[in-house]
């Protein structure tokens, strides 16, 4: 079934003591700390609020009321990788060369070199898709709150994206799936959050710059340097797999090592750091979807799953 849905329990911060203040933040970000790149605000401008960029501002921020009492909420995995169901991150474990998700890959799709993580996309259609259906099934089992992903580690946007084309509605499945969580979250009348995960996509897709070492494909590329020109006549002619991918730049060190990210997740011990154009389309992005859905909570995986 090619649509089932990962789903986590969330147990909200706020039900800890002390728990839900800045002071988290405070611990791990330097007052003093100074961005490598700080991004263009003018296509997607913050709205003007209460709070101005320093910790003296965002102390005063208080935890609201609802998220306060809600000690229980539940999350979506929805996504393309749900067609495979071989396990998260299959979007860059596919192309480890041996691994579990790498073999189920080339065995049920193909050489990667041809048939990649885009299309996969491709293949996911959401035909059984049905956000009241399931949104009323968490409300009944208790959950005070419901979040719906935005994007993954993939850079694929689950929503009618502004600035990214490879998005639901314009590929795969041609649905708006956050749109469609949003409007059934409010219909049961729960908080409606959103998870956005895509920022180290820069990184988690640099293994699909490799070629497999052995075999009878051995050196020859995967699919991670497509650009627009070798689409012509294919299915995704017309899209720019560069969109996708963001792979025009030099890979981190031991970019072709599986678990040499996680000790990168910082931008550290030799990752290739995101240029100003990707960071720029990664803050339009989620403003654009801020902007578009207003949600009640946003969640921003910085720097781990």
């Amino acid at each position: 079934m090619k649509n089932k849905l990962r789903f986590s329990i969330l147990l909200s911060l706020a039900a800890v003591p002390g728990g839900g203040s800045a002071q988290i933040l405070t611990n791990a970000i330097s007052e003093t700390a100074v961005p490598a790149v700080i991004v263009n605000t003018t296509a997607e401008p913050v709205t003007p609020g209460k709070f101005q960029p320093g910790w003296a501002s965002l102390k005063q921020y208080q935890v609201p009321e609802w998220f306060r009492n809600a000690k229980f909420g539940i999350w979506a995995c929805f996504g393309p990788q749900n067609v495979p169901e071989q396990g998260d991150w299959y979007a860059r474990n596919m192309y480890v060369e041996g691994g579990q998700q790498n073999k189920f890959h080339v065995g049920h799709y193909g050489p990667l070199s041809v048939f990649g993580f885009k299309d996969v996309i491709h293949t996911w259609k959401a035909e059984n898709f049905d956000p009241q259906k399931l949104v009323a099934l968490y409300k009944k089992t208790g959950a005070q709150y419901f979040f719906a992903m935005a994007n993954h580690h993939d850079n694929f946007d689950l929503y009618d994206s502004k600035y990214q084309p490879w998005n639901s509605v314009q590929v795969g499945p041609c649905k708006d799936i956050v749109g469609d969580f949003a409007k059934a979250a409010h219909e049961q009348c729960l908080p409606f959050g959103m998870s956005v995960h895509a920022a180290h996509a820069w990184s988690f897709y640099e293994i699909a710059q490799s070629a497999d070492k052995t075999g009878p494909l051995a050196g020859r590329p995967y699919d991670g340097k497509l650009t627009q020109a070798d689409g012509k006549g294919k299915w995704w002619d017309g899209l720019d797999p560069q969109d996708l991918y963001v792979q025009n730049h030099t890979p981190g060190l031991n970019f072709s090592n599986a678990t040499a990210i996680h000790g990168q997740w910082n931008w550290e011990n030799g990752a290739s750091i995101p240029d100003q154009a990707y960071c720029d389309k990664f803050y339009n992005r989620t403003l654009d979807l801020v902007h578009k859905y207003k949600p009640d909570l946003l969640y921003l995986i910085l720097l781990g799953s």
